[in-house]
């Protein structure tokens, strides 16, 4: 999926993405959108899990006026840096493809008691059937007087 816009909010992003998965899913019906988008209908944002922020990636930034300069030795720096990372998580990977592997001939070792317990799953709770969270003018009433204790 790619987003495009004149700001990167990155909660914002990982909240549609995690509607959008509910109703990949079959949890929710399209028309949840436009009823979430409905601020006469839905004033409150239902509570929810945001998506993951790891697949979350910010690919590119452009500010109108600005040119922005990089010498030579950051450049070097930054790619010296982004080897070391990519270094790093491809032995991780490698470890974690071995401990898999390791798991796999468990799966058919003979000796190994086969018991499993089956896990209790959550049923989906509808989004508009869930508790919400404070409305934007409910936060801030909220914020205006605590401002006015202070003063």
């Amino acid at each position: 999926m790619k987003i495009q816009g004149s700001a990167f909010l990155w909660h914002q992003i990982r909240c549609m993405v995690a509607v959008l998965f509910m109703i990949g899913q079959g949890f929710e019906s399209p028309n949840v959108i436009d009823l979430l988008l409905d601020t006469e209908m839905t004033p409150r944002k239902p509570q929810y899990i945001m998506a993951p922020e790891i697949p979350l990636v910010l690919q590119c930034c452009e500010f109108e006026g600005v040119r922005f300069i990089c010498s030579i030795d950051a450049k070097q720096t930054l790619r010296e840096h982004f080897e070391r990372e990519y270094l790093s998580y491809k032995l991780q990977s490698a470890i974690f493809q071995e401990a898999l592997l390791s798991v796999s001939s468990i799966e058919n070792d003979n000796s190994v008691m086969k018991t499993r317990t089956k896990k209790k799953g959550t049923s989906h709770i509808p989004l508009l059937s869930r508790p919400t969270e404070p409305s934007y003018e409910e936060r801030r009433a909220r914020l205006d007087a605590r401002i006015r204790t202070r003063e």
